[in-house]
């Protein structure tokens, strides 16, 4: 040991200590923390790395819904919009003559209605008395019952049969003068309600071109117009057309089924007429008859 030089010695011991010291420092830095799972802080920093780049499934949930509430808005303001839009147009400037044709033609209609009920205007039962009584050459009682039945044709006739007691004149031309006569006024506003028909959608044509005349002309102005915006304006100017279309085809139905009810009644007066002469020719003849047997007895 004497002999051994000191440096020698220190060197080794040196030595020894660094082999039991060089390990244990690298095994403390390897070691977790302390109340630590050994992976725990890996898995964390990988899912604070992850919610750093994505949203929070609640954030994300709230987002979604304000986005909806959004959209819906919007979606029930753009409804609102049509709506004000519609009522806009149907009240324009362009409608106005379609609106008036139909107030005209509604009045028309109810007026046309209660006068030409067939009740107003002849009475089968009085066209049987007026028969009878003619059939018996019994003029005057025959302008009496026609007096008192409150209709068209009644009062006709009384007229006639008045004209047969004054003159010479055919049972048969003076009650088909009195008819023709008295049927006139019952004509009154057919023929109103068919020029309703013909103008109707004319006017509702005008108001179609007019609009699209006002629409091309303000896309030639701004230089241009989104293909949704042209194709609602022209929608738009179309309901001119419609308008005009919704009157006319019942001013004309109106008009044909009027009429065709002045015709029935017509018709069925003529054949009155007709039966009434008949009875009455053969009533002067069997009284000619009659009044010759007398005489030749």
């Amino acid at each position: 040991m004497t002999g051994t030089p000191r440096w020698m010695l220190l060197t080794a011991v040196a030595g020894l200590l660094l082999a039991v010291a060089l390990p244990t420092a690298a095994q403390a830095q390897e070691a977790p923390p302390a109340g630590q799972p050994p992976e725990a802080a890996p898995a964390a920093d990988s899912a604070t790395a992850a919610d750093a780049g994505q949203p929070q499934p609640e954030a994300q949930d709230a987002t979604e819904g304000d986005e909806a509430d959004t959209k819906a808005s919007d979606d029930l303001a753009e409804q609102q919009e049509r709506k004000r839009d519609f009522i806009r147009t149907i009240f324009s400037w362009g409608m106005v003559p379609i609106w008036a044709c139909s107030v005209i033609l509604v009045a028309l209609v109810f007026e046309r209605r209660k006068a030409l009920k067939p009740a107003k205007i002849i009475d089968p039962e009085m066209i049987e008395r007026v028969a009878d009584l003619v059939g018996g050459l019994k003029i005057d009682e025959a302008r009496q019952a026609s007096e008192a039945s409150d209709t068209v044709i009644g009062r006709a006739w009384a007229q006639g049969l008045h004209e047969v007691l004054l003159s010479d004149e055919s049972i048969g031309e003076a009650l088909t003068d009195a008819t023709v006569l008295a049927m006139k006024p019952l004509k009154r506003n057919l023929q109103a309600l068919a020029t309703l028909g013909v103008v109707s959608p004319l006017l509702g044509l005008l108001g179609t071109i007019v609009g699209m005349i006002i629409i091309f002309t303000q896309i030639a102005a701004t230089g241009g117009a989104d293909k949704a915006q042209l194709a609602g304006g022209i929608g738009l100017a179309l309901f001119t057309t419609a308008g005009g279309l919704i009157v006319a085809i019942p001013a004309i139905l109106s008009n044909r089924y009027f009429t065709a009810r002045l015709t029935g009644i017509a018709e069925q007066a003529e054949e009155a007429i007709n039966r009434i002469g008949y009875r009455y020719r053969h009533a002067l003849a069997e009284s000619k008859a009659d009044g010759g047997d007398k005489a030749g007895n």
